[in-house]
């Protein structure tokens, strides 16, 4: 067989997903050829297929340095520069593509997203529409089109391009997701609970195995075994523990699976007969049985929640008196208005960049005299914390916090919490404290559009970025808002 029909097969094998069998075709035409252009540009794509980056770059540019001229070359390139996160670096890889062929509307489209995740709106969204141009059945750009605008807050024209994208492939996991999310961002509940069930068929959404029950789909539970789990983030699972005293009123006796963090806190609220302590990625033993088996996140929908409908029994989570007590003897009488902060969430959010702030933004409010400023920060990120908290802060028992039952105990004794979006916004909302949440643009979809309250939480007050960034002016509204707060006191 001639070297360019083998390489054709390689490439079958390597397009059918068959990529042990491609890899021994290209390694055997490299065998007698050390260096075919085609056969190393195809190994380092393969390279990136199984996430072997490194290799993969060692490829494509050896490939490039044989055949500068080749488009695709670059294009892989930046895909592989894209999949590590380097979006900055991507950029002049399909900026090159493009130059070399101004029809690639796939690098249009990569190009696109990579300037969508740098925050250049408007160049994401030139590139995604020259892309569109050149190929309007591209339901993929369509759906990064949709989260351009989900971006610029044109929420309306978001949807809009997510259904685009799903007349064009029905079964496009991604555009459905995206679409839940901007329904129930706009308060499209009614549509976007049922939407958001699409998340089960991503790859970051594991499906757990159970040896006995079967899905909880809204039939009679009276006198049975319902076993609840969390399913992501701590802050979910404070979130919608509300419904956990639902499923009582029910009759049904429920198992309530929780990760160790919580499992303090929880044994202070009602809503479940048995608590389970649960471990990241092991599934309930054999030995366990129920009749069914829900996840926190769909009992939205099987309660058939919308916005005047929230099961809104605040408070449902409650600090341990004993710990409250031990906390505010640590913490001594408040000479001054008590404000707990947190600066930053987890760095390993996809978000973080956005909804994470620097605590020498805090520490511009330190001349409002009154205050003894608190961190609630139990682990600090390098990245935001860019003044010693120590200079800033009263008290700094971040260090002492074990879990989330100490965490709530020092909110307790607090007058008001003020934190970016993560968990503690959460508990200080389910204990009914005072809590002022820092909202970047756009919001996370829980705290829906265009108003300072939440439904879930009585007791919050959203502070919203009037535009993407704009973090000064979310300040200077806390600041402001700080005076009214202690002339209240006065």
């Amino acid at each position: 067989m001639k070297v360019e029909q083998l390489l054709q097969k390689g490439i079958e094998l390597h397009t059918s997903g068959q990529l042990a069998e491609a890899e021994k075709i290209y390694r055997s035409i490299l065998g007698a050829h050390p260096d075919h252009p085609d056969a190393i540009h195809f190994m380092g794509v393969l390279a990136y297929n199984v996430g072997k980056n490194d290799i993969a770059v060692d490829y494509l540019e050896k490939a490039i340095s044989l055949n500068p001229g080749n488009p695709g070359c670059y294009n892989n390139l930046g895909n592989v520069y894209q999949q590590q996160g380097e979006y900055a670096s991507a950029v002049p890889h399909y900026e090159k593509t493009i130059q070399l062929d101004p029809g690639h509307h796939k690098a249009l489209n990569n190009l696109g997203v990579a300037y969508l995740r740098l925050g250049k709106l408007e160049k994401a969204g030139q590139s995604l529409e020259s892309a569109l141009a050149l190929n309007p059945a591209y339901a993929e750009a369509h759906n990064n089109l949709g989260e351009v605008y989900y971006a610029m807050a044109r929420y309306d024209k978001a949807l809009n391009a997510y259904e685009i994208s799903i007349s064009i492939s029905e079964e496009f996991v991604q555009a459905h997701w995206n679409r839940s999310l901007a329904m129930l961002l706009t308060g499209d509940f009614k549509n976007g609970w049922a939407e958001y069930e699409w998340r089960w068929k991503r790859p970051e959404t594991p499906v757990r195995q159970f040896a006995c029950g079967k899905p909880w789909q809204g039939e009679n539970i009276d006198g049975k075994v319902l076993f609840v789990y969390e399913e992501q983030g701590l802050g979910d699972t404070i979130q919608f523990m509300r419904y956990l005293p639902l499923l009582k009123n029910l009759g049904a006796k429920v198992v309530f699976e929780t990760l160790p963090p919580m499992i303090r806190l929880t044994t202070q609220t009602d809503g479940y007969d048995r608590l389970m302590v649960g471990k990241k990625g092991v599934d309930t033993r054999p030995v366990d049985r129920f009749d069914f088996f829900v996840p926190m996140m769909s009992l939205p929908l099987r309660f058939g929640t919308e916005l005047d409908t929230v099961p809104s029994a605040i408070p449902y989570l409650k600090p341990d008196p004993d710990l409250s007590g031990i906390w505010r003897a640590r913490m001594g009488e408040a000479d001054a208005f008590r404000v707990g902060v947190v600066w930053s969430g987890s760095p390993l959010h996809r978000n973080d960049q956005n909804r994470s702030v620097h605590l020498s933004r805090f520490a511009g409010l330190a001349d409002i005299r009154g205050i003894e400023w608190v961190s609630l920060q139990k682990e600090t990120c390098e990245k935001w914390t860019d003044i010693d908290p120590d200079s800033f802060f009263t008290m700094n028992p971040g260090g002492q916090l074990s879990d989330f039952a100490d965490t709530a105990a020092v909110i307790d004794n607090l007058d008001l919490v003020i934190s970016v979006d993560t968990a503690v916004v959460h508990l200080a909302g389910a204990m009914g404290k005072k809590v002022w949440t820092l909202l970047p643009s756009p919001p996370d979809w829980r705290w829906l559009t265009d108003r300072k309250d939440s439904p879930w939480y009585p007791s919050m007050t959203l502070f919203r970025q009037p535009s993407n960034g704009d973090w000064d002016a979310v300040f200077d509204n806390i600041k402001a808002c700080l005076f009214a707060e202690l002339e209240k006191k006065i």
